[in-house]
């Protein structure tokens, strides 16, 4: 037996001596108050009695990542399946899924069974350990089990004997199953493509790559630098290492790509049959700038400065597109163009790398733009908050969220596409007018009603929203444009709008959309679409012609995180007044002599610009002299770079009088210089990169003599995709003046490695993965014996065979609470107390009252006790004199005298109140 709060039975015994002193009564019922006492200690104590028949639990992991075989999926769900027909009574199974990380895939249930795999995984990894992690974490401490791994043993990450030792500790044995892939005749892979770190332009350089083939073969080797191939031909292939001397010049600064790819007749494994490697090639900082206008205004200004500058058409960013770039403007670009991983690194750029950003104003740019709610937002010095005078007049809403069923598949991040919807619309609507109207509805084959038209004032179900559902079938458009219609026309505002979100891949029944729209048209109601996925999707035409001909705006969200951000975006563009469209005059601010030599006298007025508001602590250098006094200008440092936010539109319909302004030019270049100087030199440290395998170790030399570092640098991880978010990692001292970090890279890609020195950055040489770390070059044995060593570790051993899994997994100890037992049996004692005090037991014991002792009439008479008189036979008739004295008169008792109570406890009571009734009765 074991107590849930075993400090409870210390009220024993200020509680018993409570009783003792206070409720103490002979005989029975003594007894039965002090069994009471001790059964109200006992229950809240907690008592609980372990029973060892609880049955077991057992978590079955699987590997599902790149490296397993192609019907893994199948098999797996067949395994479980017949473990799950050997459940007895109180026996539990549950499923983890993992790859780059674990999913919980069905929780343990003694019922039921498993329906399969729906949790996405990143194949990229496959990391055990922290999958056996999971699994543990999965059965609760109470309870007793083991745990099944499915897998090739091709694991990534930790070690994974440290998580068994972990789960051993607990007496949880991990026993395993290799699944893996039969081993080919033929492997040629590729190993390592190893450049130099840096070089100068129109350096020649050498670099080799090292090729692994477990067979002699002639196969193919082609090299590529930036997709212009270099080498291609034969190359006759020996078992073993093979290593390829190339060399190569490059003639301009920037990051340049090369993948090596080797073919081979017979090649069993063809993911690791291409090489990647990035070279930096020095040079000066370069200006990037993106801008819809190449030979417009700021292009123009920006060229004739004499900086480094490069000009394109907005694209999707990545990290890649950023290096060697000391500075990225934004020439009024609309965030969707940039992509949501492009927006990620574009953060990462600056916040970790150092690098500056530079945005200018326009329809397409900041709240206007997507960026409220992005993660560019944080980086600007100027808030994109709405606030009230922003508002226009009231606007009724009418949103048709698609509900089929591609909404319910999850995205990396565990979250389905229908909650990602769900948080946009919700995000949105918080953004309404109490005066606005609005209403949601869910659609796939048929509407379904979340809430009708109703006033935002009033009080809108935005739980309904947040619980969205995904049902059957795709969306059928025709049905939510007629269901759109029918409850935008209910309202009278001025601006009435409706907003489709709907899969672009799965938009089915277009139905009558042609008439439903010319009459929205005609009754000037606008209509908006959200596609989820990209304008090559097989449905996307028939959504850009719904935006099209219902007057609104197309948007296609290839990344379904972005979804809340273009919601955002979308309202904001109906119902509130983000750009002020009016000519406005402006005044230098007391942070204008940052930017140089910049006269505030002269300063012309600016056609239109976005209403922002200065964040804390950010500096402004220009702001209107209108009402809003908004800033036009300000700039602040940013993490490890620097950002400025320009509102006004350099070259467009809104520019005014900024286009003559003598000082533009000397402005703009200003504002790029600015950011330029972020990222500050560290001395004549150096730091280098290296790859080895999938392990990257990077390394930081400081100068001999050099003062010690305060802190200990770290290393910063980002991606060059921006598809996962950036990696910290403290540095150790190496040597007296060399520290070192290392990592295991997780997947393929690009990676750039940011030493942190305090409030400096120093950006390593990038490094690249070809191919997932578990294609590199290695055979099932190896697999299996680290299976081997993870299950040796507690216990464990090979299942072959499901059969006897759960008779050989120790039984849990099942806990039957005593408490509430204990509670029913103080009740039942409670009543036998007072049953017996009040029907078995005798009249409570009192104290025998002593007769009042008579006092003497005068001095030194003898007291009489009157309770020794004898007793008469007769009773004496006592006659009152006819005129009682003032002494007799106080001596004698009175009726209220008589009606009070005497001493002498309840009895007392009960006789004088007897008396009071006699009295009553003579009368």
């Amino acid at each position: 037996m074991t107590f849930s709060l075993p400090q409870a039975w210390v009220l024993l015994l200020p509680l018993g001596l409570f009783l003792w002193k206070y409720g103490r009564r002979p005989g029975p019922p003594m007894w039965l108050r002090a069994a009471l006492l001790v059964l109200a200690v006992g229950a809240l104590a907690g008592p609980e009695l372990r029973l060892a028949d609880a049955g077991s639990d057992v978590v079955v992991v699987v590997d599902r990542s790149a490296s397993m075989p192609r019907d893994m999926d199948r098999t797996a769900q067949e395994l479980i399946s017949l473990l799950e027909a050997q459940r007895r009574p109180g026996d539990r199974v549950g499923v983890i899924t993992f790859g780059r990380e674990p999913r919980v895939e069905q929780s343990l249930t003694a019922t039921g069974h498993f329906g399969g795999f729906t949790r996405p995984v990143d194949v990229e990894a496959s990391d055990l350990s922290a999958a056996l992690d999971a699994a543990g974490g999965l059965i609760p401490n109470e309870r007793t089990g083991r745990v099944l791994v499915l897998s090739d043993g091709r694991a990534t990450g930790v070690d994974a004997r440290g998580a068994s030792r972990r789960l051993a500790a607990r007496g949880l044995a991990v026993d395993w199953r290799q699944l893996a892939r039969s081993e080919p005749p033929l492997d040629v892979a590729v190993v390592s493509l190893d450049v130099p770190s840096s070089v100068a332009v129109r350096e020649p350089f050498q670099f080799s790559a090292v090729v692994h083939s477990t067979a002699a073969v002639t196969g193919t080797v082609r090299l590529e630098r930036n997709g212009r191939v270099l080498v291609k031909g034969p190359y006759d292939f020996v078992p073993g290492a093979n290593v390829l001397p190339l060399r190569d010049l490059v003639e301009e600064p920037g990051l340049v790509r090369y993948q090596l790819t080797v073919e081979a007749p017979g090649d069993g494994v063809t993911e690791n049959d291409k090489g990647l490697a990035v070279l930096r090639v020095e040079g000066p900082p370069r200006v990037l700038l993106l801008t819809n206008q190449p030979r417009g205004t700021l292009a123009k200004a920006l060229a004739a400065t004499g900086m480094k500058l490069e000009v394109r058409a907005p694209f999707r960013l990545t990290l890649d597109d950023l290096d060697g770039v000391g500075s990225l403007v934004l020439e009024n670009v609309d965030a969707n163009t940039l992509g949501e991983p492009g927006l990620n690194a574009l953060a990462a750029y600056v916040e970790q790398a150092g690098g500056g950003l530079v945005m200018t104003g326009g329809r397409s740019s900041f709240g206007e733009g997507g960026y409220r709610k992005s993660p560019v937002e944080p980086l600007l010095p100027v808030s994109l908050e709405m606030r009230e005078e922003q508002r226009r007049a009231a606007v009724a809403l009418s949103v048709l969220m698609d509900c089929s069923c591609s909404m319910g598949v999850n995205v990396p991040d565990g979250r389905t596409k229908m909650e990602l919807a769900a948080e946009g619309v919700v995000a949105a609507l918080t953004l309404l007018n109490p005066k606005d109207e609005v209403s949601v509805h869910m659609v796939d084959t048929e509407a379904h009603e979340i809430f009708p038209l109703s006033s935002v004032e009033a009080g809108l179900p935005l739980n309904e929203v947040a619980r969205g559902f995904s049902g059957g079938g795709g969306i059928y458009v025709g049905e939510a444009l007629r269901t759109g219609r029918s409850e935008i026309l209910r309202s009278k505002k001025p601006t009435r709008h409706v907003l489709l979100f709907s899969d672009a891949a799965d938009s089915e029944e277009p139905d009558d959309y042609l008439r439903t729209l010319s009459e929205l048209r005609s009754k000037d109601v606008t209509v908006s679409v959200i596609g989820l996925g990209s304008p090559k999707d097989s449905d996307a035409e028939l959504l850009k012609e719904v935006a099209t001909r219902g007057g609104g705006r197309i948007y296609f969200a290839e990344d379904a995180m972005s979804l809340p951000r273009i919601f955002s975006q979308e309202t904001l563009t109906v119902a509130r007044a983000t750009f002020v469209d009016e000519p406005a005059s402006i005044e230098g601010a007391p942070d204008l002599p940052l930017l140089g030599r910049l006269s505030p006298e002269g300063l012309p007025q600016v056609g239109g610009y976005n209403l922002t508001y200065l964040k804390p602590r950010a500096s402004v250098a220009l702001r209107t002299l209108d009402d809003n006094a908004a800033p036009v200008l300000a700039m602040w440092p940013r993490g490890a770079g620097r950002t400025v936010a320009f509102t006004a539109e350099v070259d467009g319909p809104y520019t005014g009088e900024l286009r003559q302004w003598s000082s533009l030019r000397a402005a703009l270049e200003a504002m790029v210089r600015w950011t330029l100087a972020g990222a500050t030199p560290v001395g004549e440290a150096v730091v280098r990169s290296e790859r080895r395998g999938h392990l990257l170790r990077v390394t930081l030399d400081l100068p001999p003599g050099e003062p010690l570092p305060g802190a200990l640098p770290t290393l910063v991880l980002l991606p060059g995709e921006g598809r996962t978010a950036p990696v910290e990692r403290p540095m150790r001292w190496e040597d007296e003046d060399r520290l070192v970090a290392e990592y295991p890279l997780q997947g393929s890609g690009t990676w750039h490695p940011v030493v942190r020195l305090g409030s400096r950055v120093l950006r390593a040489p990038p490094v690249t993965l070809p191919y997932a770390p578990e294609f590199e070059p290695g055979s099932a044995k190896e697999g299996l014996e680290l299976l081997r060593a993870v299950a040796a570790v507690g216990g464990g051993v090979e299942r072959l065979s499901m059969t006897g899994l759960f008779m050989e997994a120790p039984e849990s100890q099942g806990r039957l609470a005593l408490a509430p037992w204990l509670v029913g049996l103080a009740l039942a004692v409670l009543l036998a107390e007072v049953a017996v005090r009040r029907f078995l037991s005798g009249p409570r014991l009192r104290r025998p009252v002593t007769a009042p002792v008579a006092k003497p009439a005068f001095a030194g008479a003898p007291a009489v006790n009157v309770s020794a008189a004898p007793a008469r036979s007769a009773p004496v008739v006592e006659r009152k004199p006819a005129v009682e004295s003032e002494e007799q008169r106080a001596a004698t008792p009175t009726e209220a005298d008589a009606a009070k109570p005497k001493e002498g406890g309840v009895d007392s009571a009960l006789e004088a109140a007897r008396a009071r009734a006699r009295r009553r009765l003579d009368r």
